[in-house]
C-alpha cells in the first residue's frame, strides 16, 4: 500500500515523465512499426514482439493513441481508452496454426473457440494506467498479470500506453466473459471493456 501511495505522490509531484522514465530504465527496447516497446529483460514474450506476431496489436494501440490525441507532457495523462487486442490459446493454435485471434474494434465475442494451456489475453491501455492499477477477470476469477510492455508510439521517449498479458488458464474455463479494467494513476478514474470468449 505504501509503495502505491508513494508512487501516486511521486507522479503528482514530478509528473508523468519522471515515472515513465523510471519504467524504461534497464528494459529491453524493441522497435516495430515505428513504435518503441519496452520489456523486462526476462520477458518470455520478447520473441513475439520481435517476430511480428503482435504487429496487429501494436497498430491497434497506435490507432487508439492518435485517435485520442493524447498529450503526454506534464502530469500522468488519464486512461483514455482500454482495448482487448488478442485472445491466445492452445486450442486456437491447434485449429489455425496461429497463437492468437486478433480482436477487432467493437468485437464482443471471439470468432473461434478457445481453451487449453497456454490461454491468455492481451490488453492495451492508452494513458497512464498499467500493472499496479489494472485488473482483469475471466468468469469472475481474477486473471494473473504475466507481462507488461510500455509503448512509446510517437518517438518522444515517453510511455504513451501499455500492453498487458493476462493468464486465464486457471481455474479451467473453456468459455466465458473476460473483463479488463484500467485505473488512471493520477485521478483514479477507470475504464473497462469486455469480450465473450467462446
Amino acid at each position: 500500500m505504501f509503495k502505491i501511495s508513494f508512487s501516486l505522490a511521486l507522479v503528482s509531484m514530478l509528473g508523468f515523465d519522471a515515472l515513465a522514465n523510471d519504467f524504461i530504465q534497464g528494459k529491453d527496447k524493441i522497435i516495430r512499426n515505428n513504435t518503441t516497446i519496452y520489456l523486462d529483460k526476462t520477458s518470455k514474450y520478447k520473441s513475439s514482439y520481435e517476430s511480428g506476431i503482435l504487429d496487429k496489436s501494436i497498430e491497434a494501440m497506435k490507432k487508439a493513441f492518435f485517435k485520442n490525441k493524447m498529450q503526454t507532457k506534464g502530469l500522468a495523462p488519464d486512461v483514455s481508452q482500454v482495448i482487448i487486442l488478442d485472445v491466445c490459446s492452445q486450442q486456437f493454435k491447434n485449429y489455425t496454426g496461429y497463437d492468437c485471434e486478433y480482436i477487432l474494434d467493437n468485437q464482443t465475442i471471439t470468432g473461434a473457440d478457445h481453451g487449453g494451456n497456454p490461454f491468455f489475453v492481451i490488453t492495451g491501455v492508452i494513458g497512464y494506467g498499467g500493472s499496479s492499477t489494472d485488473s482483469a477477470t475471466y468468469n469472475g476469477n481474477q486473471a494473473v498479470l504475466l507481462d507488461i510492455a510500455g509503448m512509446d508510439m510517437n518517438g518522444d521517449n515517453i510511455i504513451d500506453g501499455w500492453q498487458e498479458i493476462w493468464d486465464i488458464s486457471t481455474p479451467y474455463n473453456d468459455s466465458g466473459r473476460f473483463v479488463y479494467t484500467a485505473r488512471s494513476i493520477n485521478s483514479g478514474l477507470s475504464m473497462s471493456t469486455w469480450i465473450q470468449i467462446q
